[in-house]
């Protein structure tokens, strides 16, 4: 009973983890364009703690990456 469920949920997870990863890395390229272009160097640290973050949440998304190459979604 649990295993024609756990198939549609798998995918959805699966979705739901590929869009966070290409929002998320549409995200850090604004972040670094702005840093790029950031004169105050309080906004440029902020930016860089904010990237710091970003990446990190990016490389959690990239860990479901195998498994969408193995599952189509």
């Amino acid at each position: 009973m649990t295993a024609p469920i756990a198939a549609p949920i798998a995918k959805d997870v699966l979705a739901s983890a590929t869009l966070h990863l290409e929002v998320l890395e549409e995200f850090i390229a604004v972040v670094r364009r702005r840093m790029a272009a950031a004169e105050d160097a309080f906004a440029r640290d902020s930016l860089t703690d904010l990237l710091l973050s970003l990446t990190e949440q990016r490389d959690s998304y990239q860990a479901f990456l195998p498994l969408v190459a193995v599952e189509p979604v």
